[in-house]
């Protein structure tokens, strides 16, 4: 009598049956198949062969509508944080090139490099472009300050 034999495919894994036996056999799987899953559980970040922890901080918007504070990783852009969390702040270009989003920072430190609207002197005074902006520390930011700013 012949015997029966049958492949299955469950979860990934590869199953030969016949009638005699179950014999498993082995799947190469990596990581790096499963996005984000160092960032997820770890907080850390991949990249061309290095891992590096993520930062996240405390940032308090003072807003016409009062105090909000969210926390927001140092590699995702200030206003981008904030309307995922339900904050309407102004904005225009989104790429540091106007003063739709300018802020005045009362407390910490960000980075703002990619920019290209504020001088040197106005970013030592601590205006900010919080479309532009990342932090790198707790900080206080007072919002909505265009017409400060351009006066």
């Amino acid at each position: 009598m012949a015997s029966l034999s049958l492949s299955v495919s469950l979860s990934g894994a590869m199953l030969s049956t016949s009638s005699s036996f179950v014999q498993r056999q082995p799947v190469t799987r990596s990581f790096l198949a499963l996005p984000n899953v160092g960032e997820a559980l770890f907080g850390l970040k991949a990249g061309r062969g290095r891992v590096t922890a993520m930062a996240t901080y405390n940032v308090t918007l003072i807003t016409p509508a009062g105090k909000k504070t969210i926390k927001c990783p140092d590699d995702e852009y200030i206003l981008d944080k904030a309307e995922e969390e339900g904050i309407d702040l102004p904005y225009s270009c989104r790429a540091g090139a106007c003063s739709s989003c300018a802020g005045k920072l009362v407390s910490g430190s960000v980075d703002q490099t990619d920019q290209s609207f504020l001088d040197d002197n106005q970013m030592n005074e601590g205006w900010v472009l919080t479309c532009i902006a990342s932090p790198k520390s707790d900080l206080v930011i007072e919002t909505n300050k265009e017409e400060e700013l351009a006066s």
